[in-house]
């Protein structure tokens, strides 16, 4: 038990945290560890302290200390190793955050707050297999409690145990039926059939009054998917529709700015600004970036390529913007200031450096998941394409190309979590893709033959052909098992592809929009317009 007097401290240091006075809470924990070196929980409070105070690494540094005073494996020492794990989260070193769970001392573990915790690093840390032996373990311990129901089928989604989320979404329906996301990512479990579908559920559902936004939101985006399974489209349409409205009222968004941001990024970054950057010839070796609009076959190309020894993915991480914005703050505080300041802060930032950091991150990531490969496949790195080649020439760049409104319309379709703002309005996607589309022929002029386009067309018509030609590029000796990626056991997704990717390739997707012709016409029209697509 610690001393009186810095149990004292740390109570008061506690109060002054919680209200924001920061310096003051730094004394007064500092004088609780004088008085008593072994109150841990005085060492955790210090780091979140030093955490909030801007010093992360700091931080982490008092949390390693007061690691060592306990006993690995013991209740204290993971307690502290999950709060360790979570800040170095916060500082998106995601390889760290993985490497400071130990698996081993948390399965045996009857905390189940501490183990539904530990669940949810891991899946930060896009470690999904144990993330889902954690939540299984949580899960057998308080087996009616709904959020371990809820995050246990995440889980087994993301690892393609699709039988096993839907009876886990039942059960966390059953007990908690205003669950609404739940009900949308049940629907995304599998094809939905004439005998085993949601529908009376949702339109029951539906008829409800009132019900709430988020709620219009999820069901009708379960119902339209259902719909479309079994061949209703303009039923499937009308849903969706409804649900992109209701999404689309709850986010306050202006395409014109990132629009304007993509045109920013093109004046800023031309071929001699690019020329410019001195990188080393080998920065980024061992990098694979698959990059792209979203549902274009970013996750179908990760599999491929992940699917042979070595090769390991990173999952969707922020890294590069991340560290883009960190370099631009340290040197330009105020870059936010007007619209697109940060884009021309961003020219004057020491790309060299920038990429260094990335592959370091990338390379730690690749050590943990005891891989000579690592591959991002963020979607959006497609804004950072032409300066990833030039401050990491050695990196593959993979950029998935799709038909446009087979591109668009299953980006509408999609209710993305928090992403992809411009997703919910025809003529907004409209605008974003033309932008979208007017950076990457951009990039391709100023940095001509440096990264693979692959069609995803071409891809899924001869799998054998275009996956050869991706792996060539990418220097992997490819063989026939990649065609079989569906069939291993791998590390998981938990991306809106997650339940495709468990699938052969199939080409049923190709040309899809085709039975929302009429309902797709202000997309249509206004990309036809553009020259990019023509109907005729």
């Amino acid at each position: 038990m610690p001393e009186p007097n810095s149990a004292v401290l740390f109570q008061r240091a506690r109060s002054s945290f919680s209200r924001g006075a920061l310096a003051e809470a730094r004394q007064l924990i500092s004088g609780a560890l004088a008085a008593d070196p072994d109150f841990i929980n005085a060492h955790r409070l210090a780091a979140d302290i030093r955490a909030a105070m801007g010093e992360p690494e700091a931080a982490c540094e008092i949390l390693q200390r007061a690691a060592a005073r306990l006993a690995p494996g013991s209740g204290r020492h993971t307690a502290v190793s999950l709060h360790l794990a979570g800040l170095l989260l916060q500082r998106g070193d995601l390889a760290g955050a993985a490497s400071a769970l130990k698996l081993e001392a948390i399965l045996p573990l009857r905390d189940v707050r501490m183990l539904a915790r530990a669940g949810y690093l891991y899946s930060c840390c896009e470690d999904h297999p144990p993330a889902l032996a954690v939540y299984e373990r949580a899960l057998s311990l308080q087996p009616d409690n709904s959020d371990l129901l809820y995050n246990c089928a995440a889980a087994n989604r993301a690892m393609g145990n699709s039988d096993r989320a839907e009876d886990l979404y039942d059960r966390v329906l059953a007990s908690r039926a205003e669950d609404w996301e739940a009900y949308r990512n049940r629907s995304d479990l599998r094809k939905q059939t004439e005998t085993h579908n949601h529908l009376d559920q949702l339109h029951t559902l539906l008829q409800c009054d009132p019900l709430p936004v988020q709620a219009r939101v999820q069901l009708n985006f379960a119902l339209a998917k259902e719909l479309e399974d079994l061949g209703r489209s303009g039923e499937s349409f009308d849903a969706l529709q409804a649900g992109c409205r209701a999404r689309r009222s709850m986010i306050q968004y202006d395409v014109g700015r990132d629009c304007s941001l993509m045109a920013a990024i093109r004046e800023t970054f031309d071929a001699e600004k690019l020329g410019n950057i001195d990188a080393p010839g080998d920065a980024g070796e061992g990098i694979v970036l698959v990059l792209g609009m979203p549902r274009t076959g970013t996750t179908l190309v990760d599999r491929l390529l992940t699917s042979i020894p070595g090769v390991v993915s990173a999952g969707e991480p922020d890294t590069f913007a991340r560290l883009l914005g960190n370099a631009i703050a340290q040197r330009h505080p105020d870059a936010d200031t007007g619209e697109n300041t940060a884009v021309h802060a961003a020219g004057a930032v020491d790309m060299v450096e920038w990429g260094s950091a990335y592959a370091r991150q990338m390379r730690a990531r690749a050590d943990y998941f005891s891989g000579e490969v690592i591959l991002d496949k963020n979607p959006m790195n497609f804004l950072y394409a032409g300066l990833i080649q030039r401050a990491l020439p050695a990196a593959k760049i993979v950029h998935l190309i799709r038909d446009p409104l087979d591109t668009c319309y299953a980006v509408y379709k999609t209710l993305f979590k928090s992403a992809y703002p411009f997703s919910y309005d025809q003529l907004e996607l409209a605008r974003y893709y033309l932008g979208y589309r007017a950076l990457m022929d951009h990039w391709r002029r100023a940095l001509p033959g440096r990264f693979l386009d692959i069609h995803y067309e071409r891809l899924v018509a001869d799998p054998p052909a275009e996956s050869r030609r991706l792996f060539a590029f990418c220097g992997l000796e490819w063989t026939e098992s990649v065609l079989d990626f569906h069939r291993q056991k791998g590390g998981g997704t938990a991306t809106a592809s997650a339940s495709q990717v468990r699938q052969p390739i199939y080409r049923s997707s190709v040309g899809r929009w085709k039975d929302y012709h009429e309902q797709l016409r202000p997309l249509i029209d206004r990309l036809e317009k553009s020259g990019v697509f023509q109907t005729g």
